[in-house]
């Protein structure tokens, strides 16, 4: 079924996002720089049905993500066949505020790059339309594990 105004809606609510420039990321898909890394695949909210390799930094890793620098990176992939196929997005989570309060994103910082390294849009949806329902203070992994 198609929805006649779902073009339109899409395109205001990408007019929304604003230019962001936070810290960088580094290499954080090169094993060497103690990002770990988890594939996943199939439907998810937000996502679609694709494929999402996720990245998470030393301190995701070490010391779970309510710790202020936490960063968690999520390449979304078209599904092909269980593989990644082309790139949709890059959707990138930093923890920039402390405490877990769901009016300021959960001190969250969501944001979006069309390429590793890109430009990055702040993206305020992430947080209202799903993470706030995560059972891990935003976050829907432990990354500690």
């Amino acid at each position: 079924m198609r929805i006649a105004g779902l073009p339109l809606l899409l395109i205001a609510a990408a007019g929304c996002s604003e230019s962001i420039s936070p810290d960088p990321l580094g290499d954080y898909a090169n094993p060497d720089a103690g990002w770990s890394r988890m594939d996943t695949s199939g439907p998810a909210p937000g996502h679609g049905d694709t494929y999402r390799i996720i990245y998470a930094n030393p301190i995701a890793q070490n010391s779970g993500t309510t710790i202020l620098g936490a960063a968690l990176v999520k390449e979304v992939f078209d599904d092909a066949g269980g593989a990644p196929g082309p790139l949709r997005y890059v959707a990138i989570m930093r923890k920039v505020r402390g405490g877990i309060s769901t009016d300021d994103e959960g001190g969250w910082l969501f944001s979006q790059a069309d390429l590793p390294g890109g430009a990055e849009t702040h993206s305020g949806t992430c947080w209202s339309r799903c993470h706030v329902q995560a059972p891990l203070a935003g976050v829907w992994f432990d990354y500690t594990k």
